[in-house]
């Protein structure tokens, strides 16, 4: 099954985190805006099921933040009543739009369909069991998540950087050559970049491939 998000202000997000769960969805769940944003930061799910009011916040927000970052997350916002505007806006996004009141079986039937649609990754992203730091271009870097195919990371400075650039693991024997595909700003002062790996190299393939096992959650 599907990694889904839950974000929700109200009393409905245990219960739904309860009954998606029991639906044999791995959920994580978020009562505010900024928490939604730091599971964002290390997780990647697959749907985002977020309220519409989340305090300060619009759940569109997080759609939009995270288009980048997240391209094949799909996302249904729940709106207390029905506005047109949310809706032209969440549909503009990709968004799938609904308005209370929401049964189980209804979400349940809006949540598989979107799974079903969503595009299927080439490789699975891995979390990680621990920390792994990597260095790019002299610079300490945290990774966030990784596949076979690439990475995500978090850089302690916000030069930019784009095209080819080398991916060392120090104490593992790794080193990769990788290519920037986006850049977005994390937390002050701190810059998150995926890339994907560059080479085809055999030797380099089998240690990669080792270190995304070993790695994993």
């Amino acid at each position: 099954m599907g990694l889904i998000l839950v974000a929700a202000s109200s009393g409905c997000g245990p219960a739904r985190q309860t009954f998606l769960e029991c639906a044999q969805h791995d959920v994580v769940l978020a009562s505010t805006a900024p928490r939604a944003i730091e599971v964002l930061a290390s997780h990647s799910p697959d749907l985002l099921v977020s309220e519409i009011r989340l305090g300060p916040f619009n759940g569109l927000y997080l759609v939009i933040r995270h288009q980048e970052s997240h391209p094949r997350m799909r996302a249904i916002l729940i709106d207390q009543t029905y506005d047109r505007v949310l809706n032209r806006d969440a549909q503009r996004y990709g968004a799938t739009y609904l308005s209370e009141p929401i049964d189980d079986a209804t979400l349940l039937a809006h949540v598989s369909r979107s799974l079903s649609g969503a595009p299927k990754r080439r490789w699975p992203r891995k979390q990680l069991a621990g920390e792994l730091i990597a260095e790019v271009q002299q610079r300490s870097a945290r990774v966030l998540d990784l596949s076979y195919g690439g990475l995500r990371l978090e850089i302690p400075d916000t030069t930019e950087f784009s095209g080819r650039f080398p991916v060392v693991f120090p104490g593992r024997g790794v080193a990769i050559q990788a290519r920037a595909v986006w850049t977005q700003p994390a937390a002050p002062g701190a810059m998150w970049c995926g890339a994907e790996r560059f080479e085809a190299d055999p030797t380099t393939e089998t240690e990669w491939r080792h270190l995304v096992d070993t790695v994993q959650r």
